[in-house]
């Protein structure tokens, strides 16, 4: 059972009457009963968004300046990148390196009792003489029944006593003459160069800047609104660069997010991590040092993901961690796009408690403890 939220153990008067052990493989699991919780992570989503930058000339760009005077047109396809921005987003998720199984160990004389609280919030493991019953078990029947009439529990429900109904009524009328016109199109095909076409092409333009003018002067002596005015001109001028496309061409512009995520490693001995590369050419591409992106935590002596005897050991008690909070900054090319200073919670020193403690609250949320009693 894999719990979140806050655990609660009672160790009894007895001591050794809980047991800790360590999961590292399913396998570990075999022939033990238990409560198995963990300790969290610090997961680092980082949010990497690219500015993709296609040109494509016109069909008619061969002859923008003999019609239009133009000269600088898009002549070929070509694409750019640039680099926008990046950002960290910092989540938790459960450490899978970090499970640990608790059971009431055979020598205990007494008994063990677990209750769970509101869902993912707290679980309390009691230990108590066999001869008694624990306080837990006159709550178990409190909440157990919810009431069914919660409004908006059945959306697709109508409590109306009516309903309307709508009846279709259809009406025929009958004509006695009818007569039809029949008209007959003749269709040609002709050459259509592209000199045509830009011949063309150019007097719509001189014509849609003509209806500008006489806008613009109020030729058409029509008092129009400046809201009417406005949205009249915003058209024929989208019409007009429509047009001057097909000569110098299109410029579109797309915006990519990548996503990448870090996992702080607590074995690692430097605390740069790499997440890609980028060119304006070809967009991301594998780092190198002077165009990556990477993830810089500043690890002090204070962040030891140790246990207290500087070795990974076999935990005696409870364990938990010591939480820390070191410099982030995420930085491309030697420049600091963001920084700030955060709890990276497999960084912290991890400790185990004695076996003489009789009672912990254990937040599972940051892998710390929040009370603790011993006798």
């Amino acid at each position: 059972m894999l719990l979140s939220g806050i655990l609660l153990l009672c160790s009894g008067e007895i001591l050794g009457q809980v047991k800790v052990s360590k999961i590292t493989s399913p396998g570990d699991l075999a022939g033990k009963k238990g409560i198995v919780y963990n300790l969290p992570r610090i997961v680092i989503h980082v949010d990497v968004t690219v500015s993709k930058i296609q040109q494509f000339p016109g069909p008619l760009a061969a002859y923008a300046g003999e019609f239009l005077g133009v000269s600088d047109v898009i002549v070929k396809n070509q694409v750019e990148y640039r680099f926008e921005n990046a950002e960290m987003i910092f989540c938790t998720e459960p450490d899978p390196g970090q499970y640990y199984i608790v059971e009431k160990e055979e020598k205990g004389q007494g008994e063990m009792w677990v209750g769970f609280g509101p869902p993912g919030q707290t679980i309390t493991v009691e230990t108590f003489p066999k001869e008694a019953t624990p306080k837990g078990f006159s709550q178990w029947d409190n909440g157990l029944y919810q009431p069914i009439d919660t409004p908006g529990l059945y959306s697709k429900y109508s409590a109306s006593a009516t309903r309307v109904l709508i009846d279709t009524i259809i009406r025929r009328i009958s004509i006695d003459t009818l007569t039809i016109e029949e008209k007959v199109l003749k269709r040609s095909l002709v050459a259509y160069p592209d000199r045509d076409k830009a011949q063309e092409t150019v007097d719509r333009i001189r014509r849609i800047e003509d209806d500008i003018y006489n806008l613009l002067i109020g030729y058409q002596e029509t008092p129009y609104s400046k809201e009417t005015v406005e949205f009249m001109y915003n058209k024929l001028q989208a019409e007009r660069q429509e047009y001057m496309a097909l000569f110098t061409g299109v410029t579109v512009r797309e915006s990519l997010v990548f996503h990448y995520n870090i996992v702080p490693d607590p074995s690692s001995e430097s605390h740069e991590y790499v997440i890609t590369g980028f060119s304006p050419a070809t967009g991301l591409v594998e780092a190198d040092d002077e165009n990556k992106l990477s993830v810089v935590i500043q690890v002090g002596e204070e962040s030891l993901p140790l246990t207290e005897s500087g070795k990974d050991q076999s935990p005696v008690g409870i364990v938990y961690r010591i939480p820390v909070h070191l410099p982030v900054s995420l930085e491309y090319r030697g420049k600091e796009l963001a920084s700030g200073t955060y709890e990276i919670k497999q960084l912290g020193a991890l400790f185990s408690l004695p076996p003489e403690f009789k009672k912990v609250e254990l937040n599972l949320e940051t892998g710390t403890v929040r009370t603790l009693v011993i006798e």
